[in-house]
């Protein structure tokens, strides 16, 4: 129980420091977006869209069967898309930030990237 007590300060501190929405939060939200489609064609579609809106695409990370594609434009936007599989369907989520440059210094939520995902909308049901 000591050693509880203890930590309870610096779990405190930790989820002050400001940084990037956290992963769980986005899943925990309900997906606008579902496709019957393979999520290796979401991500390809996905990077597609992102780079013809100026985007940089510069990782797509696996998490267990999920994709996030990160993507920046300059220094101060940041844009995630997780592509999340549910059976023969896939979620499309995605999140944008944006650098906080007053007090806090960190990252804020500037909410889904609708032009993004509209374009990825659009790319998948053409096919």
């Amino acid at each position: 129980m000591l050693r509880t007590i203890g930590l309870m300060p610096l779990l405190a501190a930790a989820a002050c420091v400001p940084g990037y929405t956290r992963a769980e939060i986005v899943y925990a939200e309900p997906a606008e977006y579902v496709y019957v489609a393979p999520p290796e064609r979401v991500v390809v579609v996905t990077r597609e869209v992102l780079v013809q809106r100026g985007w940089v695409v510069y990782r797509v990370q696996q998490s267990g069967p999920n994709r996030v594609i990160w993507a920046r434009r300059g220094p101060d936007e940041i844009v995630r898309i997780f592509v999340t599989p549910q059976g023969d369907r896939v979620a499309v989520r995605g999140v944008w930030e944006a650098r906080d440059r007053g007090r806090h210094r960190g990252w804020e939520r500037r909410g889904p990237p609708r032009e993004v995902i509209e374009g990825i909308d659009g790319r998948l049901k053409e096919h």
